[in-house]
């Protein structure tokens, strides 16, 4: 009990560096982001005491304003319903039927987050670019007909191709509502004469609405503030958006950068995110109200297919198909001098020479070396952070671990573009800019959020007891961290290490927002090479980006699983009330 006493000042110290840490790192690039909003037009804060509103005023008198807003939530709404409708159609043949082959699609449908969003971009462009693309030459060819059939250079284009991208990430969210819902319901419809379609509609469905909703909500979120699909498809395509908008103000070709002007928009897009925040969390707290698991043992009853059984595997096949469809094509340009439409001549000309370019450039070879640092200290130290702040938020009921809670995940609610903005002005004068490691700041300020949620969860569920008896047994508190805490979370840090280094791998946004010659990492050197035009290293590139992701998230992922599984099979036999009858 004196060693847990002694530990007291310990956590108190802690907690007051992580909340120092995190006034650093998400709270002040927010403040001087205001401060540039209010300087005068062109002038950033450091250079005046002035405030002015006329920024403002420039912002709300633009012309262009009412289409961005437009632009953003027509983008947003389109993408979540493509995305929702096929996630959850997937979702429940994989939880709720016996469609075969699960395991392997929950384990495609996970790995395939890794996938870089401008990597299924630039794919998409080569099969529907309205000049050469594969399919309008494939449709020519077939049909006899002149011209541009279908062209991926549109807001439809963009809303569907976003839509067929946020399918796994949207699954993943519903088969965790699908699977956790008690049958029990659905039995007593169906016992008092129901049809199956019946059950689905009066019971199943009005029970998932509210978390639908939730998840439909969160990742319109994430699509109001996407930047990536917009920035490569919507410039072309004259569909611009706030996040567009707000790069083009902040890497402008033919000017000086508007920082003050950048910053005012980054205000109103930072409003919008807090309004679609509360209604998120209104939403999730009235979901509460529909929670039908029940302490008891369960089971999700399996709906036999039957002659849907093949339609329902066509389905989930096509869908895999048309995600394949973007890498197989720049996987075949990795391989050609030029690009090329598939053919016989073409495949004569299959040559390794982008690789070795890849391999063979300088710039090229930073920008790798820039990636494997920016991913390894950007997932480990959002890692480590979030461990010790949920462990004090958790079992602290002071006003300090309160403190690092809220702030923690104040990111969630911020924009990457605004984010990036205001991590650029506040170390725009600092040794750090210019060098990868502000993009690690960068990243571990954006990512503490999941990492914190994640980590909260995760604590929640192991008993306070084994970390007292660790300090009755003289334990201090970093070593009942590293002797218990971590040893009890490892799946899930694991998990979500894997979730913010593919996540940092395959961000654009802050990598161009704060690129200068000596930070490029593959993801915005993939994009250089790209608009120079240099299409065939860059598919090479973006091969090996796509296969060093998945040879770690895969592997890590399944090990993380496999300890999962392990410790609930242990549990369950340690515990009579758990193991199964006889």
């Amino acid at each position: 009990m004196l060693q847990r006493i002694r530990a007291v000042p310990v956590v108190t110290i802690v907690s007051i560096l992580l909340l120092a840490l995190l006034l650093v790192l998400v709270v002040a690039p927010l403040v001087l982001l205001f401060r540039t909003s209010l300087a005068p037009p062109g002038e950033l804060p450091f250079n005046t005491d002035v405030y002015t509103l006329e920024n403002y005023r420039s912002a709300l008198n633009n012309a262009r304003l009412p289409t961005l807003i437009a632009n953003t939530l027509k983008y947003a709404a389109g993408t979540v319903c493509i995305g929702v409708g096929v996630a959850f159609t997937i979702a429940w043949l994989v939880e709720r039927t016996d469609l075969p082959f699960k395991a392997l699609i929950r384990t495609m449908m996970f790995s395939w987050m890794a996938v870089p969003p401008v990597v299924m971009a630039f794919g998409w462009i080569l099969l529907g670019n309205p000049g050469n693309g594969i399919f309008n030459v494939l449709l020519r060819w077939l049909f006899d007909l002149r011209g541009a059939v279908i062209t991926v250079y549109s807001m439809k284009a963009m809303i569907l191709i976003t839509g067929l991208a946020i399918v796994p990430t949207a699954f993943t969210m519903i088969a965790g509502l699908l699977r956790n819902m008690d049958p029990h319901l659905e039995s007593a419809g169906s016992v008092h004469g129901a049809s199956g379609f019946g059950v689905f509609r009066t019971v199943t469905l009005p029970l998932l609405v509210p978390g639908l909703l939730s998840v439909g909500i969160l990742l319109f979120m994430a699509m109001v503030q996407a930047f990536d699909l917009p920035l490569v498809i919507g410039l072309t395509a004259r569909a611009p958006v706030l996040s567009t908008q707000i790069f083009l103000l902040a890497n402008s070709d033919i000017s000086r950068p508007d920082y003050s002007l950048t910053a005012t928009f980054g205000t109103f897009f930072l409003l919008l995110a807090a309004v679609l925040m509360l209604v998120y969390f209104r939403t999730v707290r009235m979901s509460e109200r529909f929670r039908v698991v029940s302490g008891k043992a369960f089971r999700p009853s399996k709906r036999p297919l039957g002659g849907w059984r093949l339609p329902a595997i066509g389905f989930v096949s096509v869908y895999f198909l048309i995600m394949m469809l973007p890498f197989l094509v720049l996987l075949w340009t990795s391989f050609q001098p030029f690009y090329a439409v598939p053919s016989a001549e073409a495949f004569g000309r299959m040559t390794l020479q982008n690789y070795a370019d890849v391999f063979g450039q300088s710039f090229i070879i930073r920008a790798l070396v820039n990636t494997i640092i920016l991913v390894l200290f950007s997932a480990t130290i959002v890692m480590v952070l979030s461990v010790m702040i949920a462990w004090i938020s958790v079992r602290s009921k002071g006003r300090l671990g309160k403190a690092l809670e809220v702030i923690s995940f104040l990111p969630i609610a911020i924009p990457p573009v605004v984010l990036a903005i205001a991590v650029l002005l506040i170390y725009l004068r600092t040794p750090l800019y210019g060098t990868v490691w502000i993009i690690v700041l960068a990243h571990v300020t954006a990512y503490i959020a999941f990492g914190t949620r994640t980590m909260n969860a995760a604590l929640l569920q192991i008993h306070s007891e084994l970390e007292n008896a660790s300090f009755v047994c003289g334990a201090g508190w970093f070593t009942m961290l590293r002797r218990i805490i971590f040893p009890l979370l490892l799946p899930h840090i694991l998990n979500g290490w894997l979730w913010v280094a593919g996540h940092s791998a395959r961000d654009i946004t802050f990598p161009l927002f704060l690129i200068t010659s000596s930070n490029v990492v593959a993801a915005s050197q993939l994009y250089l090479l790209w608009t120079t035009p240099e299409i065939p290293t860059a598919s090479a590139l973006a091969v090996i980006l796509v296969l060093g992701l998945l040879s770690v998230v895969v592997p890590v992922q399944l090990y993380a699983a496999r300890l999962e599984s392990g410790r609930h099979r242990k549990s369950r036999a340690s515990d009579p009330a758990l193991a199964p009858a006889e």
